[in-house]
């Protein structure tokens, strides 16, 4: 039995609609099983990472598990190793960290994944930590803005750097999960192209059809937004300072994704024409 949580995510979504393809016993870990609309042949659970009880319960006959760990991330990491512990499986982990935690500028998404590595890698047999940067559905954060007024505002700067589709990481994350030879491996992944967000922006307005204005948004305004939505102003600075850092890990393409996929990684040319429809 695979264990997969996060399973209607971008990520956790796409594992477990592998895992069914492949005819695999799933189960996925949800808060609302009712409203989750998940595939028939999926056994639901109901709770989240942070519920040590529910986890320790989804977690009966399961070998493997596919982790993400989604808000107060050290918190329910660490419940979710005690639930591990308790309930003495699975074997084998595969937990979607971030490629932040290479980063070395200090910020709380680095030190909350750091930590979620630490404690889950110590509770099973087999772990394996996925470090992806920016996906390319980030983009859909824009998608609001460039429907009504055809303008992006950006906040996170305009870096250079190699988003990923959360495709081809839920496809590494169903190797990781079934294949031997990844235990022990922290794989950091990007895609094939580095790209800053003006960049992004400009191939969504070829693929719309349709012109779309873009301009980065002062620090401080990037700080007070992610700070009316956190709580807190300090690690609001922390993050925004680690996002438009000039040394972003994932700034240029590692190969890391092609090597374990055999193949090209996706474009975010692919990514933006199959998802057109979210920005007209």
């Amino acid at each position: 039995m695979f264990l997969v949580t996060g399973a209607t995510g971008r990520v956790g979504g796409r594992v477990l609609a592998r895992l069914v393809e492949r005819g695999l016993p799933v189960r996925a870990l949800t808060r609302n099983p009712g409203r989750a609309r998940l595939p028939a042949a999926v056994e639901v659970a109901a709770g989240a990472p942070g519920d040590a009880d529910a986890v320790a319960a989804a977690l009966t006959g399961v070998t493997a598990a596919f982790v993400v760990l989604v808000g107060d991330v050290e918190r329910q990491a660490r419940e979710f190793a005690a639930a591990t512990k308790a309930a003495g499986a699975p074997r084998r982990l595969v937990l979607l960290s971030s490629s932040s935690v290479l980063h070395p500028v200090r910020h709380r998404i680095g030190d909350e994944h750091r930590e979620a590595e630490e404690v889950l890698s110590g509770v099973v047999e087999e772990w394996t930590c996925l470090r992806p940067g920016p996906f390319h559905s980030n983009a859909l954060w824009w998608a609001k803005s460039i429907r009504e007024t055809g303008e992006v505002r950006c906040l996170i700067g305009n870096r250079p750097g190699s988003p990923i589709d959360p495709d081809d990481v839920a496809a590494i994350a169903v190797r990781a999960l079934t294949e031997p030879g990844h235990a022990g491996q922290a794989y950091p992944l990007t895609g094939p192209q580095v790209l800053t967000s003006g960049d992004q922006v400009r191939i969504l307005a070829r693929a719309t059809g349709r012109p779309i204005e873009f301009e980065v948004a002062s620090e401080d305004e990037a700080v007070a937004t992610f700070a009316a939505v956190g709580g807190d102003r300090a690690v609001a600075e922390g993050n925004v300072a680690a996002l438009r850092s000039r040394q972003v890990p994932w700034g240029w393409p590692t190969g890391v994704t092609e090597q374990l996929l055999g193949r090209p990684a996706r474009s975010f040319h692919s990514w933006a024409a199959d998802n057109v429809a979210a920005f007209r």
